[in-house]
């Protein structure tokens, strides 16, 4: 089996695995701090949800060529900089509206358990910008901030909840909107 991931190019042992053949490439792609973004098996596209247990342990043997692509991880995010600033703007609206409900003292813990799984998600994607050394400062500062709000829920009091949404946290996702390039 021919196989080539972006400029590199080989020759898979016949006696080996898919699987074996697909290591080899992530290493590869790995050694040169690169994600394997597509995979074409001949003809065919390869998705995650390709990759079982019976076509791992297909013989490369039976197939003719492999082409892959990587990516760096700044690449990917680069990417998806509109897709990530438009989940902040999601996540800010919804932290709102949930402000909104606590100054009405509605108890609304599981929506906020939920919209904290958002942020966790949120500020996740905000410390991969491998490209801006301010990231990590950044998360470290809502991190604070939520930690303050998650003993606000612990002693169920709403009012600290809605003003640490809305003075605090709040301002600090919506403001830097503009970091996401």
């Amino acid at each position: 089996m021919q196989i080539r991931l972006d400029d590199d190019q080989w020759v898979a042992p016949t006696d080996a695995s898919l699987e074996e053949v697909f290591a080899e490439l992530s290493e590869r792609a790995h050694a040169k701090a690169r994600i394997v973004t597509t995979m074409m098996l001949d003809r065919r596209r390869l998705t995650d949800r390709d990759l079982d247990p019976g076509l791992l342990k297909e013989s490369s043997a039976k197939f003719g060529n492999l082409v892959a692509t990587s990516r760096t991880q700044e690449e990917i995010i680069q990417d998806a900089c509109g897709a990530i600033r438009r989940y902040r703007e999601l996540v800010v609206q919804e932290g709102s509206s949930l402000a909104r409900q606590l100054r009405l003292g509605k108890q609304e813990l599981p929506l906020l358990d939920r919209w904290l799984g958002k942020v966790a998600d949120l500020l996740e994607l905000i410390g991969n910008q491998a490209s801006d050394p301010k990231a990590d400062s950044m998360v470290s500062d809502k991190a604070k901030w939520i930690e303050e709000l998650l003993a606000a829920r612990q002693l169920s009091d709403t009012v600290r909840m809605a003003d640490l949404l809305e003075y605090e946290i709040l301002p600090r996702l919506s403001s830097e909107n503009a970091d996401i390039r």
